[in-house]
């Protein structure tokens, strides 16, 4: 559920905290959002005390002399798998993306299956090639939400 990294680098200890930060996702619905947190990059007061809770209870005893947090964008895709693969009929733009928020943990594999299609070579996963086709959005926005659908898959601040 939890994970947790420290090292030393040049006599300084460190410290990295990545737990299932689902709960604490502020999804991003237009394209001002996503713009305003490229520019910040910061995370949420609640989720930064999710964090330092966290490290208390991995840590107890650490008192650090300073704390530096980061945050990333979770894609998720209504497969729940990453899109690999060509988006037009004549291959000449093709897309890895969607994580799920599971991205970092599986970017060897999944770069290794987008190499295979972006080189056209043969296919070689227990899972069917056609799992990680991209799904095409519509020119349409999402009814209801404002979001245009080339915002697709939703995405959110964890």
């Amino acid at each position: 559920m939890f994970g947790s990294a420290a090292a030393k680098y040049l006599g300084r200890w460190y410290m990295r905290i990545g737990p299932r930060m689902q709960h604490f996702v502020e999804e991003l619905t237009t394209v001002e959002d996503m713009v305003g947190w490229y520019s910040g990059q910061e995370i949420t007061p609640r989720q930064s005390g999710f964090l330092m809770d966290m490290m208390r209870i991995l840590a107890p005893d650490m008192r650090p002399t300073s704390v530096r947090s980061a945050c990333c964008i979770i894609e998720k895709t209504p497969s729940k798998y990453p899109y690999i693969g060509h988006i037009d009929a004549d291959e000449s733009f093709s897309v890895v993306i969607g994580g799920n928020g599971h991205g970092a943990r599986g970017s060897d594999e999944i770069g290794r299956l987008a190499s295979t299609v972006m080189l056209d070579q043969a296919w070689n996963s227990p899972l069917p090639r056609e799992v990680f086709t991209p799904i095409p959005a519509s020119a349409d926005t999402h009814p209801g939400s404002g979001r245009p659908s080339f915002i697709k898959p939703p995405f959110g601040l964890c």
